[in-house]
């Protein structure tokens, strides 16, 4: 399909900001979407970009978005969800508060996101919805519920939401990837001692780049699959295969 036009959340850095950039390489008009306000000067100058900063926890913000984005440019042809948050911490020491924070943006926020765009969508029976999910949503780990958990969500939710729209024209593609390096890993302050040690590094075996993610995308996408594991299918087959050696394995690599 050609794109003219595409919402993009989290796009203040990240994966998020990626995609906005090659998205805007290929002269895609972008309703740029974050709560950060930097949002607005990152995208200063850019007349094919207009910036929304919100939350998504707010039940107006993705209507908004759509209503922005077809009166700037005309109708949503992608979706590019990839706004999320990672808190980490063990289930008996963090507060009630934080599960139902990290289950309302990353969970909550999907749907709302997605239940915007369809309408259109199938009313033009054309169209993408792009939803950053984890691989930790598949292998859960200690010290990693809240956001294994969200996570989980969306990728039952977001596999759902493809086999339901297929019939509608609309390619939906769930992403999980494994740890990759963005900003986002600085929230994982006492979570598993092995993620959280990524934040310290420029690089690891353990860990991909936002550039690996967006061509593993873009490969999923011009072969219409509905599932990407950027760096993560070893883990989600042995998770498969063998759940208990899945979580041997994942408590070996977090020992303090």
């Amino acid at each position: 399909m050609t794109l003219r036009t595409a919402i993009v959340t989290g796009a203040a850095s990240g994966i998020g900001a990626l995609a906005v950039q090659r998205l805007r390489a290929r002269g895609v008009n972008v309703v740029a979407a974050d709560r950060t306000p930097a949002l607005t000067e990152l995208y200063a100058g850019d007349r094919g970009i207009v910036t929304a900063v919100g939350d998504v926890t707010d039940p107006g913000y993705a209507p908004d978005l759509v209503r922005t984005a077809e009166t700037a440019f005309g109708p949503v042809d992608q979706l590019f969800h990839s706004a999320g948050i990672m808190p980490a911490g063990e289930i008996g020491d963090i507060p009630i508060e934080q599960f139902l924070t990290v289950v309302d943006v990353n969970y909550i926020g999907t749907v709302r996101m997605t239940r915007a765009v369809l309408p259109s969508m199938r009313e033009r029976r054309s169209g993408q919805i792009i939803v950053l999910g984890s691989i930790t949503g598949y292998i859960p780990s200690k010290g990693f519920a809240a956001y294994s958990a969200s996570k989980a969500a969306v990728n039952s939710y977001t596999e759902t939401l493809d086999q339901e729209e297929r019939g509608h024209g609309i390619h939906v593609l769930l992403v999980a990837p494994n740890a990759v390096k963005t900003p986002l890993l600085s929230q994982m302050s006492g979570g598993p001692a092995a993620i959280a040690a990524l934040a310290q590094k420029e690089s690891s075996p353990l860990m991909i780049t936002p550039d690996k993610v967006l061509n593993d995308i873009e490969r999923a996408l011009a072969r219409r699959r509905h599932l990407c594991l950027p760096g993560a299918r070893a883990a989600y087959t042995l998770r498969r295969l063998s759940p208990a050696l899945a979580w041997a394995l994942n408590n070996r690599l977090n020992q303090a």
